[in-house]
């Protein structure tokens, strides 16, 4: 039994993975739908410069995504 090797499978931490993944991209569809708007008095440079960060990040996650579907962009 101890010179046994287990199986290891990665499907309870893909499956984990996956879960986390789902509840950041729900998370960040839920702060955005709360973000200020374009016509909101207290909008500066600061906050578009912010967004496009976001947009930056966002466009290397989904680059990620289509790597892990064997998908190109």
């Amino acid at each position: 039994m101890a010179n046994e090797k287990q199986s290891l499978r990665p499907t309870a931490a893909y499956e984990h993975a996956h879960l986390i993944a789902r509840d950041l991209v729900a998370d960040i569809a839920g702060q955005l739908d709360e973000a200020m708007r374009p016509d909101d008095r207290n909008l500066r440079w600061r906050h578009a410069h912010a967004l496009n960060r976001i947009n930056a990040l966002l466009s290397q996650a989904a680059e990620a995504v289509d790597e892990l579907n064997n998908r190109n962009r």
